[in-house]
């Protein structure tokens, strides 16, 4: 996988939109601030002006001569030509010389002085009664100082509001760096998982949050995976284990027959009965691996079974694996009845159990005596099983490593799927495997 650059990383790029949100929020803030601060002065102001203006058009209306507004800060004039000349220099005539009668509004000016500094409004509205129009201007002086006090008041909110906002954000950064430090830990565990060995448990620091819920289905998934890879493997294992002894049945039936060709022999029955029973046995054979791998596969059929024409086949087929030994192997089949019984399956289980007695034998005796109807006990009093044997540690080995091996993994498999009882004890001096159907 490749790892992105300081500077690409996720991290990184949500470190750089914090900040610029941060920049631009805290600008935006201040700004407004400063907006509202000056639009409710304004507000203010123009509230004093207007509300002055309707109370005289009211007493106007009714009276005439009623005196007009005079105060330090407020004066009222009706008429252009009654406005002094200092105060219609702040405002040039061609703002409001083209208003029409009806239209009024408020015309306002900021002069700095020294020292203070001046706000200067003026209201411009129709008078009816009188046919002129009515002037309002408010005057408002402010020392530096109030005007200073107000602006450190102003400043210490948005200085109070903008580290609240890069509060915020920085609460907002670490949530998300948390966030993606179990993204991290994820990744890291992903890149360690195996395909050989079943995932891991996830990282401790996986919490039960949106993203702890997609790494716990994430888990769940591979274990499916492996587990579903593991039955492939088995079946695979199982399958090459089981179809070595049909083929080379076949092979060397094959080769019986090729050579009776060729001197001129056609007494070949016999032959192709055994390569047709080694055909069926390798049908069979898949078919119950497949029912060991596969989920809702159907299982093999039962049908009448002879155990002891299926043993005495069993041992025919396997005594080649003594050949070159001094084994003698002890038979005692009498005793062995015909049942309705998975008869695939049952020979699995037999061919494994007969074929592991030979292979692990290269002296001694073999017994295999039938201790009831359906029931087998085969005894493999090898010395190489004795602790005085050079070949003990080889033995030992094969027991520890389970090389005893895969095919009795298959038999247990097989016999605890279908509640069949079956031990198998190895001590000093002998091997014991016994079988109930």
């Amino acid at each position: 996988m490749t790892i992105a650059s300081p500077s690409c990383s996720l991290r990184a790029r949500i470190g750089k939109i914090v900040l610029i949100f941060s920049i631009l929020l805290v600008s935006f803030y201040t700004t407004m601030l400063a907006m509202l601060y000056e639009w409710g002065l304004a507000d203010a102001t123009h509230g004093i002006v207007w509300q002055e203006a309707h109370l005289f058009k009211q007493a106007f209306a009714k009276d005439p001569n009623t005196p007009l507004p005079n105060t330090q800060s407020l004066s009222g004039y009706i008429g252009e030509n009654s406005v002094p000349d200092e105060i219609l220099q702040w405002y040039p005539h061609r703002k409001w010389r083209h208003w029409s009668a009806d239209e009024e509004g408020l015309l306002y000016r900021f002069h700095k002085n020294n020292g203070t500094e001046s706000h200067f409004h003026l209201l411009i509205t129709p008078l009816r009664d009188a046919n002129k129009r009515l002037f309002i201007f408010y005057n408002i002086t402010v020392t530096d100082a109030v005007a200073a006090k107000v602006w450190r008041k102003f400043k210490l909110l948005a200085v109070v509001g903008g580290i609240l906002v890069i509060a915020m954000l920085l609460v907002f950064k670490t949530t998300i760096a948390r966030s993606l430090t179990h993204i991290t830990s994820l990744s890291r565990w992903i890149d360690d998982l195996d395909q050989s060995h079943p995932p891991k448990q996830l990282p401790a620091d996986i919490q039960t949050d949106e993203i702890g819920q997609m790494a716990e289905s994430l888990y769940n998934a591979l274990q499916r995976i492996h587990h579903y890879n593991e039955r492939e493997r088995q079946f695979l294992r199982n399958a090459s284990h089981e179809l070595r002894t049909p083929i080379a049945i076949i092979r060397n039936a094959m080769d019986v027959l090729e050579h009776k060709r060729k001197v001129g022999h056609n007494d070949i029955d016999r032959l192709l009965q055994r390569i047709r029973r080694a055909g069926d046995t390798m049908k069979s054979v898949t078919e119950a691996i497949l029912w060991l791998a596969v989920e809702n596969y159907s299982a093999p059929g039962k049908q009448q079974t002879n155990l002891r024409a299926l043993m005495d086949e069993i041992i025919a087929e396997n005594e080649s694996l003594n050949d070159g030994k001094s084994v003698e192997v002890n038979t005692q089949l009498e005793t062995l009845d015909t049942l309705e019984i998975e008869s695939s399956l049952v020979h699995i289980v037999l061919d494994n159990l007969v074929r592991n007695a030979f292979q692990h034998s290269s002296s001694g005796r073999i017994d295999i005596v039938a201790s009831g109807p359906n029931s087998l006990r085969i005894t493999n009093s090898n010395p190489c099983y004795c602790s005085e044997s050079p070949n003990h540690k080889d033995a030992a080995e094969a027991l520890a490593t389970g090389s005893f091996g895969l095919g009795l993994t298959l038999v247990k498999k097989i016999t605890d799927r279908q509640n069949w009882r079956f031990t198998f004890h190895v001590d000093e001096q002998q091997a014991i495997a016994e079988i109930s159907f």
